[in-house]
């Protein structure tokens, strides 16, 4: 492995820190695209530090094919004690397949995926235009911009949704599979990482998998999932969305659910945007009704899923792992999920009856 920053340039001095990785970023550039010189790195610095990921920013320039090409690049560095399972390549890949769509994700530039070359499993990507900060978003923003972005998400998703992709090109293990059983390897994929997280039975959990297990409803169509889409997860300028980041969790499988992690109570937009004008919007784009107890439905597995988000994170704290002290306590918000899928089962029931 190439010498590079300690924990993403926590240990050497800034200036030497970053000259380490800009000589990484440039070999990586060099060895990952085709017929490329004169690679040079500008104005690297530290955009952010999440649960689980360090984001640089930086001016990519370089020469190929006879012309001098300039990015605006960002590099996300996945680093260790993460409350998912995720990989890289998969993102990166992923990106891949969405480039040149008209969509509004960044293009993928070239990946690390084992950290031989940066230190840590990376990717570098364009840097797009705005800004992600979920905080302003909901809280600080003039009503009538949020509400714009708001409505404006509802389009950019129903797009994506309408990608026409193969989900056997996102796993070749989807091949010849229903699309019922192509939603259900999202549940067992949940589920597994529920049993192996757990720190005690949390029976009620247990029971709600066996629950969406056995209401499975027959997806109207199988398409991209983004998986985390929700504030803090798409950039916003001028009451526009922007791009729509963070692929980690990109699966084919029931567009719902997306519409189900982006109205999350923990981040939820309702008071911005109620979910029935959200689900206006996005029927609106696609030309498609949509039946209330399949919202309901995906509103429940997002707790679900939730709550074993928080059951990993903390056996990670607990284990030693990661000493980030922001899963210490995230047991804790397993139980109003619980609470939550309880209350939306019954409502479901109720709509399956007026359906």
């Amino acid at each position: 492995m190439n010498e590079v920053p300690s924990q993403l340039g926590t240990s050497p001095p800034v200036d030497v820190a970053e000259a380490l990785l800009g000589g990484a970023i440039t070999r990586l550039v060099l060895t990952s695209l085709k017929d490329v010189s004169d690679v040079s790195v500008a104005d690297l610095h530290v955009l952010f530090g999440g649960n689980a990921r360090r984001a640089w920013s930086f001016d990519l320039s370089f020469a190929q094919a006879g012309a001098r090409k300039c990015i605006p690049c960002v590099m996300l560095c996945q680093a260790a004690g993460r409350q998912i399972d995720s990989d890289v390549s998969h993102e990166f890949e992923v990106l891949v397949a969405l480039n040149g769509r008209g969509l509004r994700v960044p293009q993928a530039i070239c990946m690390d995926p084992a950290g031989e070359t940066i230190g840590y499993p990376s990717i570098v990507l364009e840097r797009l235009d705005g800004e992600a900060n979920a905080v302003k978003l909901l809280r600080k923003l003039p009503a009538e911009e949020k509400s714009s972005i708001l409505s404006d998400l509802a389009v950019a998703t129903a797009d994506l949704h309408r990608a026409d992709i193969d989900p056997a090109e996102l796993d070749p293990a989807l091949g010849g599979l229903s699309p019922v059983d192509i939603v259900r390897r999202q549940l067992n994929h949940w589920r597994a990482q529920f049993e192996a997280n757990r720190q005690e039975p949390l029976p009620v959990l247990a029971g709600l998998f066996n629950w969406l297990d056995d209401h499975l409803p027959e997806p109207e169509r199988i398409s991209l999932v983004h998986g985390d889409l929700r504030p803090g997860n798409f950039l916003y300028r001028n009451g526009r969305v922007t791009g729509l980041l963070d692929w980690e969790m990109a699966h084919a499988g029931d567009p719902l659910e997306d519409i189900g992690w982006i109205y999350r109570p923990l981040w939820s937009p309702e008071a911005i945007l109620p979910i029935e004008g959200f689900l206006e919007r996005y029927e609106t784009e696609l030309g498609q009704k949509l039946r209330p107890h399949l919202i309901t439905y995906w509103r429940i597995f997002s707790e679900v899923k939730f709550a074993t988000i928080s059951v990993t994170a903390s056996k990670a704290f607990a284990s030693g792992e990661t000493r980030n002290i922001r899963h210490a306590d995230r047991q804790s918000k397993v139980a109003p999920c619980l609470w939550r899928s309880l209350e939306w089962i019954r409502r479901f029931e109720g709509e399956v009856r007026h359906a």
